[in-house]
């Protein structure tokens, strides 16, 4: 370590500057090499160094069991002895059965523990080595189990946890086996804020333990085996709930879906339906996929009387369907994905009947809406019908190849009225991925040329195009450069921060060379005046 100059770079980084960059490479929840990189940092020089050793936040929350510094009693101590007495962070992980050191070190600083997360797998220990676990924890605030051993016999863990005493506790993360879960209630249930499921029960099951967790903001379930419900099912109020998001872990069937018919959902709570790795054999049940779809549909439409859409997202790529509405930056969201086992191609008749649940009144006032379409042949069934629901789009982000889509349905014909529009209220068009490799079974060039004429010879010509996602040398060579009269191309050229800006028409696109603000106008000469 080296004494570097009073006037280095290093030397005048603002305090609150590094605090902060090292707190975000301290997080070994999201960074597996966290210790180690707090350990180099602390070497840097010698007045980092002071920071950090007299910081014992910083070592209390870097208590990665699973490093090798665990492994040694040197190691143990000197991280132990930085932490002072700050309350611990403490995760353990390893597919290998946990070492009598580390229980060890769990056990002697549980009273010290505010957030924890361990794996107990097969070898790990029986209940009896982990009996830390069931001990009163006076300041343990988030708690991650995952209990990936079923023996069948190692009963209830999740009703003995904390001896029922974890008055400080608000986040809980529980996966596990029905022989690790009871539903006797706890009175730390009520106290959360969050919590995520994952363990298999019957709506009778999983509704009595949300009985017990009416202060829930954020709930997520991973509904992979729903048991049958029964009448005799109460409804359950979770009046501050703000984020709910279900999973139906390959098994989309009515009765993942009678849990959520016995929750009431505030009408400011944002909406997350998953299908994960369903297979198809799964979805080409016409007869039990149509009615979840509809039934997810009017959550939708319910979800779109209260907050009504002004964003949406479509993305239909192979094995893969998602649809994500937003009504405002901060405001209530929904989405439903559908997500195939080995990246399927989406059956025709599912798509179909996704579109169609999917076109919905409610979209009628979306402003701006984004589309990616990759791997669908053209036309895409019921395209035009959930098109239709969106009169009021002004800017539509998407890629060359995704807007011969858009570009087929635009220019629809009907028996009755004639040649008609779609989007007839848009003005930009956000061109995404614009050198992206085109597709070997893409027949269409200079898609974006003939989307933008089409429309000119409809009279419904658009405003802007908007390349500034990615970075130009030069703009692309296309038609509607020289034809397209007076529309405004914005692109960024590689290396400059500033967005360019070239009026059609006006002049040869390469003799662009002035840098355009909001109320700059552009001469007939290409130049900022």
């Amino acid at each position: 370590m080296s004494a570097l100059p009073v006037n280095s770079p290093i030397q005048r980084l603002d305090f609150d500057i590094l605090w902060c960059i090292v707190k975000i490479n301290a997080d070994m929840f999201e960074d597996y090499g966290a210790l180690e990189t707090t350990l180099a940092t602390s070497r840097v020089c010698h007045s980092w160094r002071s920071f950090m050793l007299s910081t014992t936040s910083i070592w209390a929350h870097l208590f990665d069991l699973d490093h090798g510094l665990w492994r040694t009693a040197r190691g143990r101590r000197e991280l132990i002895r930085r932490s002072g007495k700050a309350l611990l962070w403490m995760k353990t992980n390893k597919y290998s059965p946990c070492t009598r050191d580390v229980l060890t070190v769990i056990g002697k600083q549980w009273g010290r523990i505010q957030k924890l997360e361990v794996t107990i797998r097969y070898g790990s220990g029986r209940l009896a080595q982990w009996s830390v676990l069931l001990r009163p924890a006076p300041h343990l605030e988030s708690f991650d189990i995952i209990y990936t051993w079923d023996c069948g016999k190692e009963n209830h863990i999740f009703t003995s946890l904390f001896g029922g005493s974890a008055p400080m506790l608000r986040e809980l993360r529980f996966s596990g086996h029905r022989h690790t879960f009871s539903t006797a209630p706890s009175s730390w249930l009520r106290q959360l804020c969050s919590m995520d499921l994952s363990v298999e029960l019957t709506v009778s099951e999983m509704l009595k333990v949300l009985m017990s967790t009416n202060n829930l903001v954020n709930l997520r379930l991973d509904l992979t085996r729903v048991g049958h419900t029964t009448s005799t099912c109460s409804l359950v109020s979770l009046p501050k709930l703000a984020h709910l998001n279900v999973n139906f872990a390959a098994a989309l069937t009515p009765h993942t879906l009678a849990l959520l018919d016995h929750i009431y959902i505030p009408p400011t709570c944002s909406l997350t339906f998953a299908a994960q790795s369903i297979d198809l054999w799964e979805i080409d049940k016409k007869i039990t996929s149509t009615p979840i779809i509809r039934t997810l549909s009017a959550y939708a439409q319910s979800h779109f009387v209260d907050h009504t859409p002004q964003k949406l997202w479509l993305t239909i790529v192979v094995g893969s369907f998602i649809l994500k509405t937003a009504s405002h930056p901060d405001g209530p969201t929904f989405e439903f994905s559908v997500d195939f086992s080995l990246e399927q191609m989406i059956p025709t008749h599912t798509l179909t009947t996704l579109l169609r649940e999917f076109s919905l009144p409610g979209l009628s006032d979306v402003t701006w809406c984004g589309i990616r379409i990759t791997g669908v042949k053209r036309p895409i069934p019921v395209f035009t019908t959930f098109m239709t629901c969106l009169p009021s789009v002004k800017t539509i982000a998407t890629d060359k190849y995704s807007l011969r889509h858009l570009r087929a349905w635009s220019l629809r014909k009907d028996a009755d009225t004639g040649p008609r529009i779609g989007f007839p209220v848009l003005k930009t068009l956000k061109l995404l991925s614009f050198h992206s490799p085109a597709l070997a079974a893409d027949g269409v060039r200079d898609p974006v040329s003939k989307f933008v004429k089409a429309r000119i010879m409809r009279g419904h010509a658009i405003g802007v195009i908007d390349f500034t996602e990615e970075t130009l040398d030069v703009l692309p060579n296309m038609a509607l450069l020289r034809k397209a009269v007076g529309l405004k191309v914005r692109w960024r050229q590689r290396g400059v921060g500033e967005i360019r800006e070239y009026i059609c028409s006006t002049a040869p696109p390469q003799k662009v060379n002035k840098w355009v603000t909001p109320n700059s106008q552009i001469t007939g000469s290409g130049r900022a005046s």
